[in-house]
């Protein structure tokens, strides 16, 4: 059986047009549109990774 979760790409909020893989796990609608809330590691300082857990808009998420 599949669940609700699915894999994403999740763009960069810099513009710079960078893509991390990610993990949706939620939608929801709000005034301004559909945002999707994902899981995706960043770099959180120079040499430290970690998870990410936050509500983006649509746009930023791209089926893989």
């Amino acid at each position: 059986m599949s669940g609700p979760s699915r894999h994403c790409w999740v763009a960069d909020g810099s513009g710079g047009g960078a893509k991390r893989p990610g993990l949706l796990v939620e939608w929801r609608q709000t005034p301004s549109g559909w945002e999707g809330r994902v899981v995706y590691g960043a770099l959180l300082r120079p040499g430290v990774w970690g998870l990410v857990e936050e509500w983006l808009p649509s746009a930023r998420l791209t089926p893989l």
